[in-house]
C-alpha cells in the first residue's frame, strides 16, 4: 500500500511558497529538504535559516495535507524555537498554515509531547488529579515536607552538601527513572552523613518515602515525566500505535540539545526505520554544548553523526559574511564547509553598520596580568571605534563578551574565570536562566533584553501571573491552579480578557516610564482584573515598586564603561555589553562578540589556537589519530567539548568577533599565522601614571 504522503511536495510548489512568503529557496541542498518526504537527518550551521526552512515545509504541507484526523506532529528541545515556528505559521501570507495551530496537529515542546500524550493521562488514570510540574515549585514542596518531624533527620543529612543552592540542586536532581529493579531515585551527590551505611539505606528510603508524599500532592520534576512516558508504554503496547497513527510525520528540531533519555523515548515511540512513519530531525551536531550536559548522558543517534552520516547539510549561513566564516569554521568538528548565503546587496547594506561603510576588523585581545581587568573596557572601545552612530543607538543593538567558565572562583585554586576579568559577574543572574524575585525585576528584564520578542516576553509574564495566582492560593472553577489556558478562559468568562491584555502591554510599553505611580496604576488594575481580594503577605511583596539598582562604584577616572546590575555596563556611547557563559548565549545573535580565555584544568583558547591557524597535532601524539578518516579534523582527537564551546561563540556575532588571549599563551609566530588570516593582533596598554 502506498504511504498517501509519497511526493506530496513537488518542486512547482517550493518555487510558489518562495514567491508567496517571500523567501529566497534557490540552495540545491534546501530545495531537496523540503521535497523529500522520507525519514532524515539534516545538519544546519548557525545562521542557516533553519527555521524558516522548517515553516517553509510545514506551509506546504498544510496546503496540501490529505489526512483529516492525522496530524503533523513538530517538537523542539525549547519553547523559544517552538514559539518562532508558531509565530512564523501566524504571520504565513498562507491560510491554510493556520490549520497546523489545531487538531490533529501538534507544535510543542518534547517535554510538552511526554506530558500531553503520555504521562499526564497515566497519572491522572491513578487518581492524581491537581498536578504541578515545576522543578522550582516542587522544591518549595519537598522543603515545606521536610519541615515535618518525620524528616527532621534525613534535613540535617542535606546540610552536608553546603548552602541552600547546594541542597536545591539535589532536590531537583530527585527524578524517579526506570532500571532493572523497577523505579528507583536518582541520587546525584551523596552528603557526607550517607557515607555509612546504615545512613546510606536509612537516607534512601527517607528519600522514596519523600517522593511518595510528593507525588500523592502531585508535585513532579520536569524529569520524572518521562519515567512515567515510559512506565506507561510499557504497560499499554496499542499506546505506541495510537500515537503513531495519529501522527504519521514528525519533525524533531534543535536535535543536538536532546538528551539520551529523550531521545531513547522518542525512538520508542517514532522509529526511524518505520515504513510508515516519516521522522525528520534537524539539528547542528557542531553545537552540541548541552552535550551530556549534568549528570544525563548525551544523545548518540544524532549527535554520533559525522558529516557524511547526514542525509543533508545546510552549510550556508545568512547570518555572516565569508571573512567571519572562514574563522568559524575552524572549530566545526564534523567539517562543516561554512560559507555565507548573503547576496551582493546584502552586504552592501550590512556595511552600512561599519563607521566608515567598510569591513569589520576581528580582533586577538592580548592581554597580561596587568591587564586582564581591561579587557572588556578594551573590547567595548573597540565597537565604539568600528560601528556607525545610528547602530550603536538602536535598541536593538546587541554586544557580549562571553567564557566557557562563568561559576564562582575559587581562591585557593588556579583559575581563570569571566569573573577574573569583571569582578561584578555572577552566573547566577545569567538571563538565559532568567528567574525573577518580583514582577518588577521581570518587567524590567522583558524591557531591557535585546534578545526576546513581544511574545517571549508576553509569556514570561503569564508565568509570573500564574506564580502570583499560586500564591495567593487562587484557583479555577475545577479547584485546580490556573494555566495560561484556563486563566484566558476565566478572563473571558468574567469579561476582563481585554483589560488584562491592555496591563500587560502598558508593562512591556518602553515609552512609559516605570516610576511609582506607574507601577502602583497597573498594580492596581491587575488586582481588579484578577479579583485578588486579602492579598496575602507574600503576593504583596511579590508586586511591590522597588528602584532599579544600581552599582555603586568608586569610577576610575577615565573610563569609558560604567557598571550596572545583572552582568552588564553601559559604554559611554550610550550602548550595553552584557557578559555570559557560552552556554547562556547559545541560539542567540549578537552584532559584536567577545571570546574571552577561561581555565577549569587548562587554558582552553590556549589549547584552541592550533585549530585557528589550521594546524592539526603532529605524529608526535599518534594516540590522537583516528584511522577511519585521515583527511578530516575528525581524524584527530582534539577536546570536542572546547571545539563545540567555540564553535557556538564565535558564531553569535553578525559583524564583529573579538578573541581574548593570555600574552603567555600566544607565540609570535601564531601571531604571525593570525595576521596572515586576516586578524588583527592588538595589545592592551597599561595604564598611564599620570591619570591614576
Amino acid at each position: 500500500m502506498a504511504n498517501p504522503l509519497d511526493g506530496l511536495i513537488t518542486r512547482d510548489d517550493i518555487v510558489n511558497i518562495a514567491l508567496n512568503e517571500e523567501l529566497i529557496l534557490d540552495d540545491e541542498g534546501r530545495i531537496s529538504v523540503i521535497e523529500s518526504m522520507r525519514s532524515i537527518d539534516v545538519q544546519a550551521c548557525p545562521g542557516s535559516g533553519k527555521t524558516t526552512l522548517i515553516a517553509a515545509k510545514l506551509i506546504l504541507l498544510a496546503k496540501k495535507w490529505p489526512l483529516q484526523h492525522q496530524g503533523i506532529c513538530v517538537l523542539s528541545h525549547t519553547n523559544v524555537a517552538k514559539d518562532e515556528i508558531i509565530d512564523r505559521l501566524k504571520k504565513s501570507k498562507t491560510l491554510e498554515a493556520q490549520r497546523l495551530l489545531s487538531y490533529p496537529h501538534f507544535i510543542g515542546t518534547i517535554q510538552e509531547f511526554v506530558n500531553r500524550f503520555l504521562a499526564l493521562p497515566y497519572l491522572r488514570s491513578k487518581g492524581v488529579s491537581d498536578i504541578i510540574i515545576d522543578n522550582d515549585e516542587y522544591v518549595k514542596a519537598a522543603r515545606r515536607l521536610m519541615a515535618l518531624q518525620q524528616f527532621v533527620w534525613f534535613q540535617g543529612t542535606l546540610n552536608g552538601l553546603g548552602n541552600s543552592d547546594a541542597q536545591d540542586g539535589f532536590l531537583r536532581a530527585t527524578f524517579q527513572f526506570c532500571s532493572e529493579n523497577g523505579v528507583e531515585v536518582n541520587i546525584s551527590k551523596r552528603p557526607r552523613a550517607w557515607q555509612q551505611d546504615q545512613n546510606l539505606q536509612r537516607a534512601q528510603q527517607a528519600l522514596v518515602r519523600l517522593k511518595q508524599y510528593l507525588d500523592q500532592r502531585g508535585f513532579y520534576l520536569y524529569r520524572d515525566m518521562y519515567t512515567h512516558a515510559h512506565i506507561t508504554l510499557s504497560q499499554n503496547v496499542e499506546l505506541r500505535d495510537s500515537v503513531t497513527k495519529r501522527f504519521p510525520c514528525v519533525f524533531l528540531d534543535e536535535m543536538q540539545d536532546t538528551q539520551k533519555f529523550q531521545d531513547e523515548l522518542l525512538l520508542q515511540i517514532f522509529p526511524l526505520d518505520e515504513p510508515t512513519l516519516i521522522v525528520q530531525r534537524f539539528g547542528d551536531p557542531d553545537q552540541a554544548i548541552f552535550h551530556g550536559f549534568g549528570s544525563e548522558e548525551p544523545n548518540e543517534s544524532f549527535n554520533g553523526k559525522s558529516v557524511e552520516d547526514m542525509d543533508f547539510v545546510v552549510h550556508k549561513s545568512h547570518r555572516f559574511d565569508d571573512i567571519l566564516a572562514s574563522k568559524i569554521k575552524a572549530f566545526s568538528f564534523n567539517d562543516i564547509p561554512l560559507e555565507t548565503e548573503l547576496s551582493e546587496d546584502a552586504l552592501a547594506v550590512r556595511s552600512e553598520a561599519h563607521a566608515d561603510g567598510g569591513d569589520f576588523e576581528h580582533t586577538i585581545i592580548n592581554f597580561d596580568d596587568n591587564t586582564r581587568e581591561r579587557v572588556i573596557e578594551f573590547f567595548t572601545d573597540i565597537v565604539s571605534d568600528q560601528f556607525s552612530d545610528e547602530q550603536k543607538r538602536s535598541h536593538l543593538f546587541s554586544v557580549k563578551a562571553v567564557g566557557a567558565v562563568g561559576n564562582e572562583i575559587d581562591p585557593n585554586v588556579d583559575q581563570l574565570k569571566i569573573g577574573h576579568y569583571w569582578h561584578g559577574y555572577d552566573k547566577a543572574k545569567s538571563k538565559k536562566n532568567f528567574r525573577e524575585n518580583s514582577l518588577i525585576e521581570a518587567v524590567r528584564y522583558c524591557r531591557q533584553s535585546p534578545f526576546i520578542d513581544w511574545a517571549t516576553s508576553y509569556k514570561l509574564l503569564m508565568d509570573c501571573v500564574l506564580r502570583l495566582l499560586r500564591m495567593a492560593d487562587m484557583r479555577d472553577e475545577e479547584g485546580r491552579y490556573y494555566s495560561s489556558m484556563s486563566l484566558r478562559e476565566s478572563l473571558k468568562v468574567s469579561g476582563e480578557w481585554k483589560n488584562f491584555r491592555e496591563s500587560v502591554r502598558l508593562l512591556l510599553d518602553r515609552t512609559y516610564q516605570i516610576d511609582q505611580v506607574f507601577w502602583d496604576g497597573i498594580c492596581e488594575a491587575l488586582s481588579g482584573v484578577l479579583k485578588l481580594q486579602n492579598i496575602p503577605a507574600e503576593v504583596t511583596a511579590y508586586m511591590a515598586f522597588s528602584e532599579e539598582e544600581t552599582i555603586d562604584v568608586a569610577e576610575e577616572e577615565g573610563a569609558s564603561i560604567i557598571p550596572l546590575p545583572e552582568n552588564s555596563a553601559r559604554h559611554s556611547d550610550g550602548f550595553r555589553i552584557e557578559l555570559s557563559s557560552i552556554h547562556g548565549v547559545k541560539g542567540e545573535t549578537h552584532d559584536a562578540t567577545l571570546v574571552v580565555e577561561t581555565k577549569n584544568h587548562c587554558f582552553d583558547l590556549e589549547t584552541m589556537l592550533p585549530y585557528l591557524i589550521g594546524e592539526l597535532p603532529s605524529d608526535e601524539h599518534p594516540n590522537q589519530q583516528l584511522p577511519d578518516k585521515p583527511n578530516s579534523r575528525r581524524a584527530f582527537k582534539p577536546n570536542k567539548v572546547f571545539m563545540r564551546q567555540f564553535y557556538v561563540a564565535m558564531s553569535r556575532p553578525k559583524h564583529l568577533l573579538c578573541l581574548a588571549v593570555h600574552s603567555d599563551h600566544i607565540s609570535a609566530q601564531q601571531k604571525e599565522a593570525l595576521e596572515g588570516g586576516g586578524w588583527s593582533i592588538r595589545d592592551i596598554p597599561l595604564p598611564d601614571p599620570g591619570n591614576g
